[in-house]
């Protein structure tokens, strides 16, 4: 009868112990915000190019460290508001971490306009229309 509890307890510890480190995962929701009149296209650890559409926000979800591209891509005011080209106006990539429910985006490479990083929240992306190359 000892031995059968001993398994039991053993095999509680264990179930509590898995059940803890999967709760240390990382696990933020954040937002991809676009404030311009523009198309903005992010992608995270490579994955499909994801738009968010001109004064619209996207959810994004860090599960671990990574990264982040974001692109914007003009559009004209004149011919209804479409894609004027295909090559981006702006494009940059950041390293995002992800560390249990902590989560934002490095901006380590000095200046990051038209790109505000951890703004409001630490992760979140604001794509402002200031020093955009856009007509």
């Amino acid at each position: 009868m000892r031995g059968w509890m001993r398994y039991v307890a053993g095999a509680a510890a264990l179930g509590l112990a898995l059940g803890t480190a999967q709760a240390a995962e990382a696990g933020c929701i954040r937002q991809v915000i676009n404030r311009t009149a523009h198309d903005v296209v992010f992608s995270q650890d490579g994955g499909p190019g994801i738009t968010v559409r001109p004064r619209r926000a996207h959810t994004i979800l860090y599960r671990r460290s990574g990264q982040v591209d974001v692109a914007v891509y003009c559009r004209s005011r004149v011919a209804g508001l479409e894609p004027v080209n295909q090559e981006p106006a702006y494009q940059a990539s950041f390293d995002t971490v992800a560390v249990m429910d902590r989560c934002y985006v490095e901006a380590g490479r000095g200046g990051t306009q038209p790109v505000a990083l951890n703004n409001p929240r630490q992760g979140d992306i604001v794509v402002a229309p200031y020093g955009l190359a856009c007509p």
